[in-house]
């Protein structure tokens, strides 16, 4: 069985892209002079069809296009790879592909054939079965979810499970297993101290429980974790800043808990999270 190095846990298709291997410029391929026309994707031909003897070369060539998001480019070239080689990789990433685009139930058949194919080592394994249990948790089968996510943090090896754990956690907030949520997400926080989003649920966790004090503690961990990275702030800080601010608030920290909400004011000021932010602010007196 061919050995292959997968993420071990689930990747966005960019971040996928940066460890693409280094191929040879084709016409038509990212960066190269001759980008493939909206007549040619039409045709279901792509520059290179003919000339693209290696797999390889296919994989690298889709792996580029997703990261530009060209998807039906990305298909096309990694169709055109497993034809060459039947190869869990490809298979993989072809699901991947279509995980990004929200086709769950594409993506669940191809992470099934990838399994099928053999991965060929416990890390490619969990990464097929962590992504396959995002899949399911996204259609709302928790148990089909769980199954597979436990899967992973119970296989034994050195690979890190805090993905899989942060997603049993979403699950069990979902299912108001709050008890269960808490100690999967410490885990996250155990095995990745960096994750920031595992600390705003353990904040979510202790206000239910109206233990303000500690969903304060987590809440600032987040955001000093998250301000340091702009994508992360723009994706997640109008929620974690408004839990922030909302936990100050309790807290009768009222300028902090004003600076906290402006932040939700100008990164999504009519998202829910800038609603509530207002509502906050007019019991401080904002206006």
């Amino acid at each position: 069985m061919r050995r292959f190095v997968l993420p071990v846990l689930l990747v966005s298709v960019v971040a996928l892209v940066s460890c693409a291997e280094k191929t040879q410029k084709i016409p038509g391929a990212p960066g190269g002079k001759d980008m493939p026309t909206a007549k040619q994707q039409a045709e279901g031909k792509l520059p290179g069809d003919e000339t693209i003897k290696n797999p390889e070369v296919a994989y690298n060539m889709a792996l580029e296009f997703a990261g530009q998001a060209n998807m039906e480019a990305a298909h096309h070239y990694i169709i055109l790879a497993m034809k060459l080689r039947a190869d869990s990789k490809y298979t993989y990433t072809q699901g991947l592909f279509f995980l990004s685009e929200s086709k769950f139930q594409d993506a669940i058949a191809n992470f099934q054939l990838a399994l099928q194919q053999g991965p060929g080592t416990v890390d490619n394994r969990v990464a097929v079965l962590n992504a396959s249990g995002v899949c399911y948790k996204e259609l709302g089968q928790d148990e089909e979810a769980l199954k597979n996510f436990r899967e992973v943090v119970n296989t034994p090896g050195l690979f890190s499970r805090y993905e899989s754990y942060y997603n049993m956690g979403v699950i069990y907030m979902r299912q108001k297993k709050n008890l269960d949520a808490e100690s999967v997400f410490m885990k996250v926080v155990e095995e990745n101290p960096g994750y920031y989003r595992a600390y705003n649920k353990l904040g979510l966790l202790d206000a239910a429980k109206d233990d303000w004090k500690g969903a304060l503690a987590n809440y600032k961990r987040a955001v000093e974790l998250m301000a340091a990275d702009y994508t992360a702030s723009q994706a997640d800080g109008s929620e974690i800043y408004c839990n922030y601010g909302e936990a100050l608030f309790h807290e009768k920290l009222y300028p902090q808990s004003r600076n906290a909400l402006l932040q939700v004011l100008r990164i999504a000021p009519e998202s829910a999270y800038g609603q509530r932010a207002k509502e906050l602010l007019t019991q401080l007196g904002g206006t």
